[in-house]
């Protein structure tokens, strides 16, 4: 009795968004920068939006937590794009 296995279509057609470069991510496939325009949108428009009302102790203050978990997401969808 033979038996078939089922061939993972999902693998077999998988392109690749981002490259990996030295522990980093660059989008080498449109809907990779589909996804990184806006997070550098995200990043500028955090920035702008807290440095003109703040001092600069307190711009990094409430910076550092946006930009880390902007970080981390990008990263983690990155890496399972890639």
């Amino acid at each position: 009795m033979a038996t078939s296995k089922k061939k993972n279509t999902s693998q077999k057609n998988h392109k690749p968004w981002f490259k990996q470069v030295r522990g980093s991510y660059i989008p080498i496939h449109w809907k990779g920068w589909l996804t990184y325009v806006p997070y550098l949108a995200y990043l500028y428009f955090s920035y702008v939006l807290l440095v003109p009302n703040r001092a600069p102790f307190e711009t990094i203050l409430f910076l550092v937590p946006y930009w880390v978990a902007g970080v981390i997401v990008m990263h983690w969808i990155a890496k399972i794009k890639s």
